[in-house]
């Protein structure tokens, strides 16, 4: 055995991120009002269209503290990663660089294309030490490297071996391209599709395309959220977990107690019941409500119609003609058919807040 594995086995890494583990906390609401289930990231307006499966596994980590923007509430989940960047999410989601400070794992030295003041250095070398980046021949660690998809899988599967969880191995039989595995990433990435962490696109795992933000944030997840089940550990996908927004508060991981598989959760949804037991959020959630509405930007206003319940008429804020977005910490539901003077603004978001918009914000076409 290795010193790393050693040092790996008198301290297990825990997963920050779980189905048990909510940043929010709210012990009892009986207040039958409404709760919002997104259909996009409430906290990055670039995770809407065509990232169904990925904006609540982004925003769950986000809510986390796991991964952050690029700023300006954009999360670029189509830009590929940098090996520096994966390895800081990891740190961020399993706490290795907390384990190097408090001298629970030796450090083994960092890498010689790692300067000490990079925002990374403190999670590499906590990588290094808990044997999760090994680096080349040469030792470097290419930090500013795309980060492979297969490469991505190997970091990820050394992570999970680091703690209390065990993989079984699996089979690539499936893949039509389970040839163009590398040889050193075959174990890893066989690993992770037997835990259902993977399951590759079209019958394609795609090894050496670049791992995208969005995919990091639902490997991560899915690893995070691994559960005991036989001979290894799965990620088990449940239609009875989502992700709410009641009221200012945003709430993760979020168990329906009245689950019915045959019922549509999402949008606006009444809810009866809101409570926190063993750091687990139960939600009963109701009928559904319509949240259908218009806007139209027109001489530095947004005016929105009045939905059923507000009375008649029409809300007018006003908005800078070259903004991008205004105050977006609550973006909950999307204005469908928003119409703007110059086709400038494609969505709008806002915030409802006790049944009034508090907060918008828009994306560009």
């Amino acid at each position: 055995m290795t010193r790393t594995r050693k040092l790996a086995a008198l301290l297990l890494l825990v997963a920050v991120v779980a189905v048990s583990v909510l940043t929010a906390a709210l012990a009892t609401d009986n207040t039958k009002t409404y709760a919002y289930l997104p259909d996009h990231s409430v906290y990055f307006y670039d995770v809407a269209e065509g990232y169904a499966w990925a904006h609540r596994e982004i925003d769950t980590l986000a809510m986390n503290g796991v991964v952050k923007g690029g700023g300006n509430h954009l999360f670029y989940p189509g830009n590929s990663i940098t090996r520096a960047d994966f390895i800081v999410m990891l740190d961020r989601a399993y706490g290795m660089s907390e384990a190097l400070d408090s001298g629970a794992i030796a450090s083994q030295g960092s890498f010689a294309d790692v300067p000490q003041d990079a925002y990374y250095s403190k999670a590499v070398t906590a990588a290094k030490a808990f044997g999760v980046a090994n680096g080349t021949a040469d030792n470097r660690f290419l930090p500013s490297r795309p980060m492979t998809r297969e490469d991505a899988m190997v970091f990820l599967k050394r992570t999970i071996d680091r703690t209390q969880l065990d993989l079984s191995a699996g089979s690539l039989a499936g893949f039509s391209d389970a040839g163009q595995v590398a040889v050193y990433a075959a174990d890893s990435v066989s690993a992770l599709v037997a835990a259902k962490v993977i399951g590759g696109s079209d019958g394609r795992l795609n090894p050496k395309m670049n791992v995208t933000r969005a995919e990091m944030a639902v490997m991560l997840y899915r690893a995070t959220h691994l559960r005991e089940q036989g001979g290894g550990a799965v990620y088990q996908a449940r239609g009875d977990i989502v992700n709410v927004c009641i009221g200012a508060q945003s709430y993760c991981d979020v168990v329906i107690e009245n689950y019915d598989p045959t019922v549509h959760y999402g949008e606006l949804m009444r809810y009866s019941m809101l409570r926190q037991e063993n750091g687990v959020m139960y939600i009963t959630l109701e009928e559904n409500q319509s949240i259908d509405r218009t806007g139209v930007y027109t001489a530095g206003q947004l005016v929105l119609d009045h939905q059923a319940g507000e009375g008649a008429g029409t809300t007018a804020y006003p908005v800078a003609a070259n903004c991008v977005a205004i105050d977006v910490s609550q973006p909950y539901h999307q204005i469908k058919s928003p119409v703007s003077t110059g086709s400038i603004y494609n969505y709008c978001y806002p915030s409802i807040v006790n049944g009034e918009v508090t907060v918008i914000y828009y994306t560009r076409p």
